[in-house]
Formats: C-alpha cells, structure tokens, sequence
C-alpha cells in the first residue's frame, strides 16, 4: 500500500512539473524552461524536485516524447477512421489540426533545436511510429509501391527502378540520386519491412511540404501576407495526392 501510494505521488508529481513546464514553453519558449523555477511554482525547493527528473533534459525529453506520442496517435486514429482513398487526406489535416491546437508542443519536435540537446533513442523510435503512419497513408496515393512490397513503382520518382542508374539508361534527378546514396547506408526509417525508395521519397516530400507550410503558419509568417494557409494547405495535399 505505501509503495503504490509513493507511486502515486511520484507520479502526480511528474505530471505536475510538465504541465508547469508546458506553460513555460508557451511563454518563453525551451529557453524558459527552468527546473528551479518549476519547482517554485509548484512549492517545491530545486533539490527536491531533482528527485523526480535528474536534470532540465530529462524534463525536456519527457515532454518532447509525450509530443511526439500524441502526434503519431492522432495520426493514427484519422487514417483508421478513413477509407482507404481518403487516408492520405485524413492524415494531412490530422498534422495539421493537432498543431494548431498545440502549437508550442509542436514547435518543440518541429521547430529550432534546443541548443545542447541529445534526443534520446525513444524519441526517435517514438517518431519513427509517426512515420510508419505517413509511409501506409504516401502507398494509398500517386501509385507509390506498398509498404513491404519490396517495389519501388515506376513514377518519375522512383529511386531504385530500373531507371535508377540500371538497365533502362535513365538519369537520375538529384533528389532520386540523393536518396539513393541515403538508402544505401541508411538505417531503417520504420521498424518491419522496409518500404521502397519511391515511397519513401513521396514520404520525404509529404512530410517537408506539409510541415513546411503548418510551421510557416504558426510562427506567424502569413500573419501579415492577408493570406489563407489553410488554402495553401490544401492546395498542397492536392498535389502530393496527384504525385506533384
């Protein structure tokens, strides 16, 4: 019983000091957060809430992991609740909804890297889950090969065809050439079966082209432009769904 209760307890508190950090982020970004001044605002002295996160990057990597774990589940939940055609829709505009409800949370995975910073291997196994989601969503659009099948399809952006520098004498673009030389040493994007070099470059292009453009968005860029993102948003999803 005591233990479940100091279990408990360890837990609230934890729980606590993120919510406290997440108000920190929103008014003063990474660079405000500040272990001490948590634990202040919690009634806490310094020491003792370094009982509970060793250091401020532990505390970062806490709140960098939860981002990325909500991110990937909103993701998941619009792809599964949509039919098939419409998956690569659902999950462009579930990246986007979630953002502009969390905006600060977003821009802390997405935005600036914090000056001295090491993500730990969970974070990046946690936003590996992220990009399994858009790899499944990029091989229902565009004719990209499934994940898994081991093809690469046959459209102009196919790293890895039989125009990737085999028998068909085609010339690579540059991006087709640097994914090549990427998939050659590159460890896997996702764990499982490795999707083809198109799908992963419709995915490198999804996931530039609309993190472009919701970063753009919440950092203010078209505040004073008089202009929609939201149009320029679609307009994007459009043209990754033709294969543009």
């Amino acid at each position: 019983m005591a233990t479940a209760r100091r279990e408990r307890y360890r837990k609230q508190t934890r729980e606590e000091a993120k919510a406290v950090a997440l108000a920190q982020l929103a008014e003063a970004g990474t660079a405000g957060i500040s272990v001490n001044a948590i634990a202040k605002a919690m009634g806490m002295t310094g020491p003792a809430l370094y009982r509970y996160f060793a250091n401020r990057d532990e505390l970062l990597t806490e709140l960098i992991t939860d981002a990325y774990r909500e991110l990937a589940e909103a993701a998941s939940r619009a792809v599964a609740d949509a039919a098939p055609a419409d998956r690569f829709r659902a999950l462009a505009r579930a990246l986007r909804d979630w953002a502009k409800r969390h905006p600060d949370r977003y821009l802390l995975i997405y935005g600036t890297p914090v000056p001295g910073y090491q993500a730990p291997p969970e974070t990046t196994e946690i936003a590996a889950r992220l990009m399994r989601t858009i790899l499944d969503a990029c091989a229902t659009v565009g004719g990209a090969a499934a994940p898994g099948s081991g093809t690469t399809g046959s459209g102009a952006d196919g790293a890895g065809g039989e125009g990737a520098g085999g028998g068909g004498g085609q010339s690579l673009t540059p991006l087709e050439a640097e994914l090549a030389r990427h998939l050659e040493g590159a460890g896997p994007w996702v764990p499982g079966e490795e999707p083809g070099g198109e799908l992963k470059s419709r995915a490198l292009r999804t996931w530039t082209r609309l993190h472009g453009v919701i970063s753009l968005d919440l950092q203010g860029h078209f505040t004073d432009m008089g202009f929609d993102p939201s149009v320029l948003f679609e307009a994007e999803i459009d043209a990754l769904v033709r294969g543009g």
